[in-house]
This record gives structure tokens, C-alpha cells and sequence, in this order.
């Protein structure tokens, strides 16, 4: 492969320090080695009310979760992502000492980093049609490719959105949960906020703008400190792989913007469900709010199925949370479809498929635990789902050019995907339901498996069940077995 680091000779290992030139050891060693650290800036407490509350809501929402079961080795966080790999970051604009300034955040480390503040950032904020509401904050979402394509290869980019979408998505559930109802914006300007950010020159791409009104923040913003990063001079060299740098450049088009015009955020389900689709008694949607909290805070990823049937009450109250309200920017129509395949519940007479939109019922063959198996890549601790939901759209819609002027892109497609798949992880969670999103499948297989049109292309799928967590996770290792690597 053009570029590693050493390329393979026709000639006996034996005989390669031989015929290897001073040079030659040079070159390789200048490009392994690394350049010195910075110093770090002094560290300040977090002051700026705004940013207390940002980060207490990622804390909530995204980075940190109390669900007891065993995860081994592996941190869990609030939401799920292919691999664990987390292929994003985030940003916050909030005013510090009334200053609007904006801060890198440093999830890992918990660390903020003062970038800009004052007049550059008001213009940003201006030219995004964008405002920090007051009192509030506005958490930018940045994905870096990089970081899934490495292990997933191009379909890693897809999951990059995917995973975006959980995250973004359930900031806003987690706002929600605290009396504060954020607006999550998709179709804005993001040149401007980009150059502020320094998104592009560093392989970052801005995915959302989540806009948080003032809210009472808890303590876990304590862990966080804040230094100063406004000098570009004082940073020093950045190490940055040439990797990555080719992966980015091989994405130029890829995620440019649709031209679809603006609009006003406003709360709607980002799926329809047919009322003849829901469950009978009880609360619909994903349920009262305050209860968001402990939802988010317990939500895990099944590692596998025992096999043995479930509730069909249980499924299609988890199911049911798909029609809970998310305050975006997104028109209300979209080519999105849901599709539940119902295959093993403790009522076998509700065993079908269920085109979710229609609340049309499609009895017939149901696909066998071997054919699960292969159509989730040979994944075969998912193969005992009693259930699967598909996230399907007409392959027209995926066109591009020539498409209709408002049409979704590809970035808010997979947005409405993540989301409504961190809705169901929620909506299991209150059921008393295992479930697990995968987005390695063989869609041309589960296509004819749950009777969709040969010109549906399949997003994502999350299977639901009786969980058996006595095993690992096996996504989570280096090789890729969502994609059925060997």
C-alpha cells in the first residue's frame, strides 16, 4: 500500500539491513518520531453559567452513564456507537463574562479551551443565523470521520452520522428532562462557525447546533477546567496523521450541503407512526419527561439474545417511543420509513410485519434464526432478536442532484436514523427490553426478509429482545465483525 510506513522488497528479511542506506533509516525515523508537547495554559475554574450547564447536559447526555451492567474494560457511556469508537466532539458558545466566547471541549481529559471570544464570534454566530440563548449555551457537534472510517472503511461515514445522531439527539432529550426545551438546527450556514471553530483545517466537520435556554445545571460541571487557547502562536505544532488527512480529502462532496431552504425549529415526532400501531393503554411516546433522566442515565447496548420470545406489549411499547417529539429543524414530511419485523413474542398471532407508518400488517414466513445470522453479517449473538426494526428510504431519495429543493440530505437522514434509534434504545429501556442497533447488514437479504421494495435502501436496524449479557461485545474489538471481517 502506497504510503506505509515500509514497503515491502523482493528481498530475504536477512538481507535487508544490508542493502538499507543511512538515509533511508532517517527518513523512517523523522516519520515516526513525534514533536514535543506544549506547555498547558493554567488552568481555570469553569465560570460562564452557559458553559456549566453545556457540560452538565454532555455529562447527562452523552458521556457518562450509570447503567450496572458488567461492561468489562469498557467505559459506558450514554449512548451507543459502532465500534465504541465515539467519532466526534463537541464545541460551546456560551457568554463568559458577558463576552460571548467559544470553547473546544476535551471529553476525554474534561478540559475546555478558550478559542475566541468577542467580536469574531458574534460574526460567526451572525453569518450561522444562529444566537447562545440567554442565559443558555449553543453545543456545536463536530464529527471526525476519521476515527470509524479507519476500522469501517467508507461505511464507517454513514456510521459516523449515525452515532452523531444518538448523541445530538439525546442532548435534547436531556434537556428536555430538565424543564429546558432545546431546539436542535440542521439547515444553517456553517462556513463562518467552521473557520471559528478551525473544523475544516483540522478534519472536523460541524454536524448540528443544539440551542439550550437557561436551566439549572448539576454538579458534574465541577470535574471540568477551563484554559485560555486564544493565542494560535502560543499552541505550538499539532500532530496531526497524513492518514487522516487523505481520508478527509477523500470526502471533498460528499457532505456538502443539500441548498434545502431553513426552517423554524418545532417539536414533531421524526417518524410517523400509525395510530393503529401503538400500544393499547398507557403513555404514549416515550412518556413524561421528568422520567427522561433515568431513562438516559440506565440505557445500555444488549450484547447478544438468549432466543426466548418477549412481550409483544413490550415491543411495541418500546416501538411507541419513536413518536415522541424532538424540536428540529427538519420539515415534517420525509421519505423515512420504519418497517418492525416481529418474529418471536409470547403472543405468536402477533408475530408479522408491520409497515409502522401505514400500521399495515404483512403476515407470512418470518425469518429463522439463521437467516437473522446472515443478514446481520454473521453476527450470530443477534441471531436469538424476537424483533427488528429497519430504517428504510426510497434509493431516490439518496439522488442528490436533482432532487426535490427541500429534500433531506444524507447528514439529516442519518440524524433522524440516530435519533430515532436513541428514542428506542430509551423506549426498551423502559419496557424492560434488551436491544442493540447495528448498521453492518445485508440489505439486499432483509429486503426480501421483510417484504420491501426492491428500490428501498436500508439505513440502519435495531433488534430488540431477551438480553444475554454473559458474553462481550464483539463490535467493540479492533476487528470490524459488524462488516464480517475475519
Amino acid at each position: 500500500m502506497q504510503g506505509n510506513l515500509i514497503t515491502q522488497k523482493a528481498v530475504p528479511v536477512a538481507c535487508a539491513s544490508e542493502r538499507e542506506s543511512p538515509g533511508d533509516a532517517a527518513d523512517l525515523w523523522a516519520r515516526v518520531a513525534l514533536p514535543a508537547a506544549s506547555p498547558e495554559p493554567p488552568a481555570e475554574p469553569v465560570a460562564a453559567p452557559g458553559l456549566r450547564l453545556a457540560l452538565s447536559l454532555l455529562e447527562e447526555g452523552v458521556l457518562t452513564s450509570r447503567a450496572n451492567r458488567s461492561c468489562g474494560s469498557y467505559v459506558a457511556r450514554a449512548v451507543p456507537s459502532a465500534g465504541a469508537v465515539y467519532p466526534y466532539e463537541f464545541a460551546v458558545l456560551a457568554v463568559e463574562n458577558g463576552v460571548p466566547t467559544a470553547f473546544r471541549i476535551d471529553a476525554d481529559r474534561r478540559t475546555c479551551a478558550r478559542t475566541a471570544a468577542g467580536a469574531p464570534v458574534t460574526a460567526a454566530l451572525d453569518a450561522s443565523a444562529l444566537d447562545v440563548p440567554d442565559g443558555g449555551a449553543l453545543v456545536v457537534t463536530l464529527t471526525r470521520p476519521w476515527l470509524s472510517m479507519r476500522k469501517y472503511g467508507d461505511r464507517g461515514y454513514l456510521y459516523t452520522q449515525l452515532d452523531a445522531g444518538h448523541a445530538a439527539g439525546n442532548l435534547v432529550l436531556a434537556a428536555a428532562g430538565r424543564g429546558a426545551a432545546g431546539a436542535l438546527r440542521l439547515r444553517f450556514p456553517r462556513e463562518a462557525l467552521s473557520a471559528l471553530l478551525e473544523a475544516g483545517e483540522n478534519c472536523r466537520e460541524i454536524h448540528s447546533a443544539v440551542l439550550v435556554p437557561a436551566a439549572p445545571a448539576d454538579e458534574s460541571w465541577t470535574r471540568w477546567t477551563v484554559h485560555d487557547d486564544t493565542d494560535r502562536e502560543l499552541r505550538g505544532p499539532t500532530w496531526r496523521s497524513w492518514l487522516e488527512s487523505t481520508c478527509w480529502d477523500s470526502l471533498t462532496g460528499w457532505s456538502a450541503p443539500s441548498g434545502a431552504p431553513a426552517l423554524k425549529a418545532a417539536p414533531a415526532p421524526l417518524a410517523h407512526l400509525s395510530a393503529d400501531r401503538r400500544p393499547d393503554g398507557g403513555d404514549g411516546g416515550l412518556g413524561d419527561p421528568s422520567q427522561w433522566p433515568e431513562l438516559i442515565g440506565t440505557r445500555v447496548s444488549s450484547k447478544a439474545f438468549t432466543g426466548e420470545p418477549v412481550s409483544a406489549a413490550a415491543v411495541w411499547q418500546a416501538v411507541s417511543a419513536l413518536s415522541t417529539p424532538l424540536e428540529t429543524d427538519l420539515p415534517a414530511p420525509s421519505p423515512l420509513s420504519a418497517t418492525l419485523v416481529l418474529r418471536s413474542t409470547t403472543e405468536p398471532g402477533q408475530d408479522a410485519v408491520y409497515r409502522l407508518r401505514t400500521g399495515e400488517r404483512r403476515p407470512g414466513r418470518l425469518p429463522s434464526t439463521d437467516e437473522v445470522a446472515r443478514a446481520c453479517m454473521q453476527q450470530r449473538a443477534l441471531a436469538g432478536a424476537a424483533a427488528v426494526l429497519l430504517l428504510h428510504v426510497p434509493r431516490t431519495s439518496l439522488a442528490g442532484a436533482g432532487s426535490a429543493a427541500d429534500a433531506e440530505n444524507l447528514r439529516e437522514l442519518a440524524f433522524r436514523c440516530g435519533a430515532l434509534g436513541q428514542l428506542l434504545y430509551l423506549g426498551a429501556n423502559r419496557a424492560a427490553v434488551g436491544v442493540t442497533a447495528i448498521g453492518g447488514f445485508d440489505t439486499p437479504l432483509w429486503r426480501t426478509l421483510a417484504g420491501l421494495p426492491e428500490d428501498d435502501e436500508i439505513l440502519y436496524a435495531l433488534l430488540l429482545g431477551c438480553p444475554d449479557d454473559s458474553g462481550i461485545k464483539f463490535d467493540r474489538l479492533a476487528t470490524a465483525h459488524a462488516q464480517n471481517e475475519r
